[in-house]
């Protein structure tokens, strides 16, 4: 698999989460007494797409265990789609992925994940604009070694549990955030006994709907 198809891969995962906002369509309220439609601008107070927004992450990867003795730190970008449903609860559905140079080889190991994430925290300040969150929630990976990386991995699909914390801040029709997250892989073997979990840190910016 070569590295416009890997990205290709993660462009149609990401172009599937940038269709979600459809769901949340502008709408128009009748007002009784002007018999007039009015731009609802599409940001509901309450139910599952209170707050929706759509944003973009990037940040620093790196491995621990085996996986990481043999890969350098690397870089991710990834896909959000989120929303508010109730003041103290977030919740999120995202794409990631990351590339991993290999230390003693050529070529890296790819990554691809599509995940759910639940986000506890308040709302801060006088219109509830900073919010700082901790988070769990499941996820699973397509590994895939490249140039000659076959040697020390196979190809395999494996489980997460992404643990984050990290904080939002919303200005306007903007959101921006960052976050560490600490995710653990299932304990599938990859190769050789390769075993590891993956940390990242990262921001994001955004859109509100």
């Amino acid at each position: 698999m070569n590295s416009k198809t890997r990205w290709g891969l993660g462009a149609i995962a990401a172009s599937v989460l940038l269709a979600t906002p459809a769901f949340a369509q502008d709408d128009y309220i009748q007002d009784d007494d002007r018999d007039e439609r009015i731009y609802d601008e599409g940001r509901s107070d309450t139910g599952v797409f209170r707050d929706l927004n759509v944003s973009l992450s990037g940040g620093l990867n790196t491995y621990t265990g085996d996986i990481g003795d043999d890969t350098t730190t690397g870089g991710y970008l990834g896909v959000q789609a989120s929303s508010r449903p109730l003041p103290l609860l977030g919740v999120e559905l995202g794409y990631e992925g990351s590339r991993n140079s290999f230390e003693q080889i050529d070529g890296g190991l790819w990554r691809h994940n599509v995940g759910a994430l639940a986000k506890l925290g308040p709302e801060l300040l006088q219109n509830g604009n900073l919010r700082p969150f901790v988070g769990a929630g499941f996820g699973v990976s397509a590994l895939n070694p490249s140039e000659g990386g076959e040697v020390l991995f196979d190809n395999d699909f494996v489980t997460e549990v992404p643990l984050a914390a990290g904080v939002d801040y919303n200005f306007g029709g903007v959101t921006a955030g960052a976050r560490a997250t600490y995710r653990l892989m299932g304990g599938e073997d990859l190769g050789l006994a390769q075993t590891g979990n993956i940390f990242n840190f990262g921001l994001q910016v955004g859109g509100a709907f």
